[in-house]
């Protein structure tokens, strides 16, 4: 049985909505429709999906609650720590273990998956080799991220951190991994998600 966690801190802002969603959640753009979402919530007996369309009501459903939000127009994903803005290809999960303290995913292409860490004090990452694990090799570095490559499974991968300055002494660390051959086009739903 599903532990009773009900709102999550992590929620979805634009197009004058903030959508609330109920866990286990995944948020997924309609394809062709770059601002419709569907939020699905995961339920013992399978999952339950309501889609929102900006300017459109919004029925009540159990998979999320909307409320009035901003008017931009794109959407943000919004946690207690970071707000985001959400790229183009990727879907937002939640965390599948209650125990994740991790808010949320970014899951694309490539097995693609990004998410972020902390913050931490900021001299936990002040030696990019604090960020390489056994068995990566450091790519480049440049203060703001660190870029590695690794296998996994017999197949190539990449991993990079971006470090945010987060207040005046702590790091908000944006971690992105996908198969090196997607690397490119994750990189980029990293700078997007910072923009």
């Amino acid at each position: 049985s599903l532990p009773a966690v009900g709102h999550v801190f992590t929620r979805l802002a634009g197009h004058g909505l903030v959508l609330m969603p109920h866990w286990p959640y995944r948020f997924e753009r309609l394809p062709g429709e770059p601002h419709t979402v569907r939020v699905v919530r995961g339920l013992p007996d399978g999952p339950v999906w309501t889609v929102v369309r900006p300017g459109e009501p919004v029925e009540p459903h159990e998979a999320v609650d909307v409320a009035d939000g901003p008017a931009h127009d794109h959407w943000e994903i919004q946690t207690s720590v970071v707000n985001l803005r959400w790229p183009a290809g990727f879907r937002v999960d939640s965390p599948l273990d209650e125990g994740d303290q991790t808010p949320f995913y970014l899951h694309g292409p490539g097995e693609a998956a990004i998410f972020p860490q902390g913050p931490v004090p900021r001299e936990r990452c002040a030696d990019p080799e604090t960020l390489v694990a056994p068995g990566q090799t450091l790519l480049r570095h440049d203060g703001q991220s660190v870029e590695l490559a690794y296998e996994h499974d017999g197949e190539p991968w990449w991993q990079a951190h971006r470090l945010v300055p987060y207040g005046s002494d702590r790091t908000l660390i944006l971690t992105a991994q996908c198969l090196r051959t997607h690397a490119d086009q994750t990189r980029e739903a990293v700078d997007a998600a910072l923009s």
